[in-house]
Order: structure tokens, then C-alpha cells, then sequence
């Protein structure tokens, strides 16, 4: 089996920086990787393009050496399949309601007797030790996210469900749900925020933040978070983009 990162940064309290990708292109991929970044997730319900870009990504990635996590469009077991057997190791599922989303979640995510995942793992097993279909449950990562007010009030029970390795607090999502408005400095998110967290450690859930930015980034760090996601690549862009226009068109 290849290194699994995400669990064994988890253990040793170490904090992973995740790169969230939205235009979903393999080069860029390299490019985050030579600049040290530790993970990343492939959008695909926010993001860039289909399958055939998923599969580069993925190709991409495992050539660099970052473990992949795939967000899915929705509950799909028909598209958490696809991205498991292209290689993704941790698949993040979006608008998590209630505990018995999360239950299906998890089913698509894992073989039986755990779950219900199809067997075809055509790229997944590449370069995987032993054989694939006793030790992928141990080694996929299913990851509901926490970004509604029917999960965040359900957190313990979706916590608690075997096959649930890891869980995304969506702080943007989240603040609307509880504010009906988008700010994630309210203090109702920050209070969500600090109880996920404490109860992922309690329940020794691996715990992933997604930051809007760096600001609101150092802090997650410092508390602890397992994998801290700052901000997505067309973000990035965007922001270099315009900073060095300024630069280049100031009379200073």
C-alpha cells in the first residue's frame, strides 16, 4: 500500500496544506506540487470539466506524489465509483443533510461487507500493495462535509458511523445556513467551527477546513486542523493576476 498522508500526518498532529483545485488542469498540478504544497482536492461540483479531466488530474497527481481527494457533484454512487476507481483516494461528498446521507455516502465509498462500492478499480490498483479489494476500505477516505445545519446538528451521529474517515467543515455554506448570510467570521461559524473540531478529535475523525484565505487560514493552523485547504487555484490566479498588473502599471 503507498503512503497514506492523510492518516499518518493525522497521528502526528501534523497539518497538511491542501490545494482545492477548480480549473482542474494536470500542469498546474505540477506546478503545486514543485511549490511544496502537501495534498489536493479536485472540485468537480465547483470545478472545471468531467471525467476525462478528472483522469488527467488524477494521472497528474499520483506523478507528483499528492494524494488525491475528489468532491462529487452530489451523492452519487455512480460518480463516487468513477472517481474511486480512476485513483482518487478520498472522496468528499457536498450538502450532507442528516446521518442517513452520510450512510450512503459511506456505501458508495466502501466494498462490502462495509459498503456497496462495485468492484472495478481499473487505475486504483495500480501501484497498490496486496490486494486491492481486502485493504481499500482502510485505505479509501470517504469525507462528508459539514456545511448544513441538519449535519452540524446530527455531527456526533455522522462521526460516529464506521467508514466515515474524515470530515470537510464548509464554513461558507455553513454561515448561510446559519445566518442566512455569507460570512464566515460570524460567530455562529466559529462556534460550529470549534465544536467539529473538538469532536473530530475526540472521535478520532481526520479533520479538513477549507479557508477562504490566508487570513483565516493561520488560525486553523494553529488549532490543529489535520488538512487546511487556502483558498483554490482560480482564486490564485486571479489575485496574481491583477496584483501584477498593478505592479507593472504603477508610475512609483
Amino acid at each position: 500500500m503507498r503512503e497514506d498522508r492523510f492518516r499518518t500526518a493525522a497521528k502526528e498532529h501534523r497539518t497538511l496544506f491542501n490545494a482545492w483545485l477548480t480549473l482542474n488542469n494536470p500542469f498546474l498540478i505540477e506546478l503545486i506540487g514543485e511549490a511544496g504544497w502537501d495534498c489536493l482536492t479536485i472540485d468537480q461540483q465547483h470545478g472545471v470539466g468531467g471525467n476525462e479531466a478528472l483522469l488527467g488530474c488524477l494521472t497528474a497527481a499520483r506523478a507528483c506524489g499528492l494524494p488525491a481527494i475528489v468532491r462529487v457533484a452530489e451523492n452519487d454512487p455512480g460518480l463516487i465509483g468513477r472517481a474511486l476507481d480512476a485513483g482518487a483516494q478520498g472522496i468528499m461528498c457536498p450538502l450532507i443533510g442528516n446521518v442517513e446521507d452520510a450512510e450512503a455516502f459511506v456505501r458508495a465509498v466502501k466494498y462490502p461487507p462495509l459498503g456497496q462500492r462495485s468492484w472495478g478499480p481499473y487505475r486504483a490498483k495500480l501501484g497498490h500493495a496486496g490486494d486491492y479489494f481486502t485493504t481499500a476500505n482502510d485505505w479509501t477516505i470517504a469525507c462528508p462535509q459539514i456545511e448544513t445545519k441538519g449535519a452540524l446538528d446530527q455531527l456526533d451521529e455522522i462521526l460516529a458511523l464506521d467508514g466515515v474517515d474524515m470530515v470537510c467543515f464548509g464554513p461558507n455554506d455553513l454561515s448561510v445556513a446559519l445566518t442566512g448570510r455569507l460570512d464566515i467570521w460570524a460567530p455562529e461559524v466559529q462556534e460550529a467551527m470549534t465544536l467539529v473540531l473538538s469532536k473530530c478529535r475526540e472521535m478520532s475523525v481526520i479533520s479538513l477546513i477549507f479557508a477562504n484565505d490566508s487570513d483565516y487560514a493561520k488560525p486553523r493552523v494553529a488549532e490543529g486542523w489535520d488538512v487546511v485547504a487556502v483558498g483554490t487555484d482560480a482564486g490564485w490566479f486571479s489575485k496574481a493576476a491583477a496584483e501584477i498588473k498593478a505592479v507593472a502599471t504603477s508610475k512609483s
